[in-house]
């Protein structure tokens, strides 16, 4: 069955398919295989045999593509699938993404879509930065400050001429 008849096929009702009311005027869809969630036949998971899904796993992203040479019928034998380390650098791990989307799934036309799914996949496994204190810009705090490291400067100097026990 050709592409454009499985996409007349599966457009308007599958379940898939997430409408959300004419004030966003879009439709968005999350089958595996649709990168940008986008509910169309270019990015449609559904009615495309060549595809590639890329997914968060425990120890990296894993980047799933069919094969271009297995039949339509293959379930396990027609997926390739490619596993990017946490510990991979970003730009590596871009690459190897590109590559894959671009020569061994054979769509180079959703290579943005991919890096973009891959980065931000990325940058959710990265660990959050601690913010830093905010500084107060009250006069009294500021004032107080030299008068906080005086005292600690003093019971500090108090501590040395203690001998010690242990």
């Amino acid at each position: 069955m050709s592409t454009d008849l499985q996409w007349l096929l599966v457009r308007d009702n599958n379940s898939f398919l997430v409408k959300r009311g004419p004030s966003v005027g879009r439709s968005f869809s999350k089958e595996s295989g649709n990168l940008r969630n986008i509910h169309s036949q270019k990015f449609s998971g559904l009615a495309n045999t060549k595809t590639v899904h890329i997914a968060d796993s425990g120890n990296g992203i894993t980047v799933v593509s069919r094969k271009q040479k297995a039949g339509p019928t293959a379930v396990s034998g027609g997926s390739a699938t490619a596993t990017i380390r946490s510990r991979t650098a970003p730009r590596r791990a871009l690459g190897i993404t590109a590559v894959i989307t671009a020569k061994k799934a054979g769509r180079p036309d959703l290579r943005t879509a991919a890096l973009a799914r891959v980065s931000a996949l990325l940058a959710a496994q990265q660990e959050p930065k601690a913010a830093p204190p905010k500084k107060s810009r009250s006069k009294k705090t500021i004032a107080a400050k030299p008068a906080a490291a005086r005292k600690s400067k003093a019971a500090a100097d108090d501590d040395e001429d203690l001998p010690d026990l242990v």
